[in-house]
């Protein structure tokens, strides 16, 4: 049975709390609206499974955070090319904080902060309540008037006197509810993915030189070959080899496609000329090859699986619903399908990070606090808590020491 959260001691908790807190530029803002709730969810029998999956999600997200740590630090030592790309992205790359990341959107990536921080919080308050811990308070963090957080307060004491089990199952529960948002998210991604349908594949023109006989024919930046002198252009090499077999002066009939969702046609004539001993019209074109870079991330394979952790800003001619390439798709749900699978996109990114972060054994994090708990559950009573606690702070140096290291070694060497 889960405790009630009212009687006299809680009330007076509640009126020794401030409701609303503000130490510059913080402001806090706490709440009993969530505490039926952290009860109704606490009281599932589901509840007490989850919380169990959770403890076992922990020690898998934090070895493959301490994977990537170890794999980073050593890359960046003995990778100049790394280190120089690192340089580049400057140390904002670092922090997931919209605004200054470069790669973080702001709109999108707030919304994927609060609903990470909310999920990671609430599940603690879920579980506590399930093991039958009183959740103080929960609430909002702002940011002057930004919204850039939740929390809840679970009462410190039951949670230290409680057992060893559920202590971790509530300490789990905020890794393991990231986790599980994560994986729904990028499911659900993935099913938007399958479902685009290319709209345009061929040669794509990038740029149109000035002064230069494309310009003057009418050619514009975004229009994509249809055909040249009547022979259909269906990549770079096809227009390369069509041209080469041309000579300055000569003119060529060309249909490009344009517009909205390219249902336009335009033709026109082109006069060629040379440059640096070859025909050109004097544009930039690649291929945009929709179909293949669709099959390609649709490819769920390990091989390929690193492609759903890269944001979109970093890889513009690969990721499907990229600001780059997300005009060249079409989606049964509509025009904005985009906007669903980026907003899916960074709250499966930012959940798998929050986790990660958090489940690390660093102390006072969700993982080093674990940590700390299994040690005094294996260890306290042949060496004492004394060395327990030697032992955790140790690992939580050492680990922060190579953090420093990753964000320092591109500067320094």
């Amino acid at each position: 049975m889960v405790d009630s959260l009212t009687g006299p001691e809680v009330e007076s908790e509640k009126a020794g709390q401030r409701r609303i807190g503000f130490n510059f530029p913080m402001l806090t803002v706490r709440t009993q609206m969530f505490s039926g709730v952290f009860d109704m969810l606490g009281s599932l029998r589901a509840s007490r499974l989850i919380s169990w999956i959770a403890l076992i999600i922990v020690p898998i997200v934090a070895s493959i955070g301490l994977y990537l740590i170890s794999n980073s630090l050593f890359t960046l030592l003995w990778t100049p090319t790394a280190r120089d790309i690192t340089r580049e992205l400057g140390p904002g790359a670092y922090l997931l904080l919209p605004g200054i990341n470069p790669f973080l959107p702001i709109l999108y990536g707030w919304v994927a902060i609060i609903c990470a921080i909310a999920v990671h919080e609430g599940a603690h308050g879920v579980i506590a309540r399930n093991r039958g811990m009183k959740v103080r308070s929960s609430g909002l963090l702002f940011f002057l008037v930004i919204p850039v957080g939740a929390f809840v307060d679970v009462d410190e004491k039951q949670l230290a006197k409680a057992k060893s089990k559920d202590s971790l199952r509530v300490m789990a529960a905020g890794v393991g509810g990231n986790i599980v948002v994560a994986v729904v998210c990028i499911l659900s991604v993935l099913v938007i993915v399958s479902g685009l349908t290319p709209i345009i594949d061929g040669v794509y023109v990038s740029d149109v030189m000035d002064g230069m006989p494309a310009e003057e024919a009418g050619l514009l930046a975004e229009d994509v070959f249809v055909s040249v002198d009547n022979v259909e252009i269906g990549n770079f090499e096809e227009l390369k080899a069509l041209l080469e077999n041309k000579d300055p002066g000569d003119v060529v009939q060309v249909i490009v496609a344009r517009g909205e969702m390219w249902e336009d046609r335009f033709s026109t004539s082109v006069n060629l000329t040379e440059s640096e001993d070859r025909t050109v019209m004097g544009v930039t074109v690649g291929d945009l090859m929709t179909e293949e870079r669709l099959r390609f991330y649709q490819a769920l394979a390990p091989e390929t699986f690193s492609m759903y952790l890269v944001p979109p800003a970093l890889a513009p001619g690969l990721v499907p619903f990229s600001d780059s390439l997300a005009l060249f798709y079409t989606h049964g749900l509509g025009a904005q399908w985009h906007v669903l699978a980026n907003v899916l996109f960074w709250l499966w990114f930012v959940n798998v990070n929050v986790a990660v972060f958090n489940a690390l054994p660093i102390y006072p994090l969700d993982g080093g606090r674990m940590f700390n708990i299994s040690l005094k559950s294996i260890l306290g009573r042949r060496v004492g808590e004394k060395i327990v606690l030697r032992i955790t702070i140790a690992v939580t140096g050492t680990l922060i020491f190579v953090l420093l290291m990753i964000a320092v070694i591109p500067f320094i060497l």
